[in-house]
C-alpha cells in the first residue's frame, strides 16, 4: 500500500466502504464508526498541536531584523485567507444553491441524515489542549519571540517538535486516513444515504478542485512578480 499514492487508496477506501456497508453485518460498520469517532477526537486533539509545530519554527527561521519581512508575510497570509473565505462564500452562493438543493440529502421523515448514522459502541474524548485561534496567536508570540531574542534553545525545541509533529502526520495520520474515509462511507451506504451525497459530492469536489487552481494561481503570480 506503501507504493499506492493517497488519492488510489481513498477511492479504494471509497469501494471498500460501500461494499462494507451494502452487504457486511451492521457490526463491521459499527466498528469503523467507532474507529471514526476516536480518530476523528484525536484529530481534533492534534490539528492545534500542527498549528504550534509549523507556524513557530517557520517564523523563528526568519531570523533577527526581520520585522518587515514578517509583518508583510502575515499581512499578506491572513489577506489571502480573507480573498478564499470571500471566493468560497461567492462560489456557495452562486453556485452550490444549484447543486445542494433544499431536501436532497433528507432521509425518510427527517431532515438531518445524521440521524440515520450508526453510532459508535463509545467515545473517548480527547478535548485538545487549546483552540485553533488560541494556537495561532502562541505560534505568532513564540515565533516572533524567537526571531527577536534569537533564542537558540526554544527554537531547538520547537524544530524537535515540529520533526514529531511532521512524523505524526505522515507516519500515523495519513496512513490512517483512508480507514475514516471507508468508514464515512460505510456509514452512509448503510444508512442509504451514500447514493445521493456521492451525487452531490464529485460535483462539489470538481468545483474545489477548480477554486484551488484559482487561489494557487493567483498566489504563484503574485509571489513570481514580487520575487
Amino acid at each position: 500500500m506503501k507504493k499506492i499514492g493517497l488519492l488510489p487508496r481513498i477511492i479504494i477506501a471509497i469501494i471498500f466502504g460501500i461494499l462494507i456497508g451494502a452487504y457486511l453485518p451492521q457490526a463491521f460498520t459499527q466498528i469503523l464508526a467507532t474507529f471514526n469517532g476516536i480518530f476523528g477526537n484525536f484529530l481534533g486533539f492534534v490539528i492545534p498541536l500542527i498549528i504550534v509545530g509549523f507556524i513557530v519554527p517557520g517564523i523563528g527561521d526568519l531570523g533577527r531584523g526581520a520585522g518587515k519581512t514578517l509583518a508583510f508575510t502575515a499581512v499578506l497570509a491572513y489577506g489571502f485567507t480573507v480573498f478564499s473565505g470571500l471566493v468560497s462564500y461567492g462560489a456557495g452562493s452562486l453556485i452550490y444553491q444549484h447543486i445542494l438543493t433544499p431536501g436532497s440529502l433528507s432521509i425518510g421523515e427527517t431532515d438531518n441524515p445524521e440521524h440515520a448514522l450508526l453510532s459508535p459502541f463509545f467515545i473517548i474524548e480527547m478535548p485538545p489542549l487549546m483552540g485553533v485561534m488560541s494556537a495561532l496567536l502562541i505560534a505568532f508570540i513564540l515565533g516572533i519571540g524567537i526571531a527577536a531574542i534569537e533564542g537558540n534553545a526554544l527554537k531547538k525545541i520547537m524544530d524537535d517538535f515540529q520533526e514529531i509533529v511532521s512524523k505524526l502526520i505522515t507516519a500515523l495520520i495519513i496512513p490512517l486516513l483512508p480507514f475514516h474515509i471507508m468508514g464515512i462511507f460505510a456509514n452512509m451506504t448503510y444508512a442509504g444515504q451514500v447514493g445521493q451525497i456521492i451525487q452531490v459530492f464529485f460535483k462539489v469536489f470538481i468545483l474545489i478542485l477548480i477554486l484551488h487552481f484559482l487561489v494557487i494561481t493567483v498566489q504563484y503570480t503574485l509571489a513570481g512578480g514580487l520575487s
